[in-house]
């Protein structure tokens, strides 16, 4: 090889560095970030139970289902965080071989996995609890929650009310 195309050759890998710290960065970031308010909102069972006009019975429930999620994701979470760690060894003791960023890499994307597959089995499971118009109160409430977490989406949600028109 030339020298300019070894330039060349360290530059994208550099680049391809730096992308791989910005995305797990971002990843970091949504996974282990503290609620925005529209999260904070659907964690706090006093204001669903002011919102969906919940019983008692279901309000202790949904608290029970919020104390096993957060347990789960605080899991997911610490894993991610760790793994994120050997990643940062990984890539600085690496010279041309990628086995173990892309191991480490595959090990984040499971715990980020496994943090929607949690968070999604907990929306199933609050959901099995409300009656069909508090579903229904609660599908929209987490459909705008759902949107203002979106950082590149500034736009209002564009769901339909149950009778089908936009609100």
């Amino acid at each position: 090889m030339s020298e300019d195309s070894d330039w060349d050759l360290v530059d994208r890998i550099k680049a391809g560095d730096i992308r791989a710290f910005d995305t797990f960065g971002i990843a970091r970031h949504a996974l282990c970030r503290a609620a925005g308010p529209g999260t904070d909102r659907l964690r706090d069972v006093s204001f669903l139970s002011r919102e969906l006009k919940l019983t008692d019975a279901q309000a202790a429930e949904i608290k029970a289902l919020h104390a096993r999620l957060a347990t789960r994701l605080d899991e997911c979470c610490a894993r991610h965080c760790g793994v994120r760690a050997r990643l940062g060894e990984a890539l600085s003791q690496e010279t041309n071989g990628t086995a173990r960023t892309e191991a480490a890499l595959m090990e984040m994307c499971r715990a980020y996995e496994e943090s929607e597959r949690a968070t999604l089995d907990h929306i199933r499971r609050a959901r099995g609890v409300l009656d069909a118009k508090q579903r229904a109160r609660f599908d929209r409430m987490l459909t705008e929650c759902l949107c203002r977490e979106c950082p590149s989406c500034d736009a209002p949600p564009q769901h339909a009310e149950p009778d089908g028109h936009k609100p």
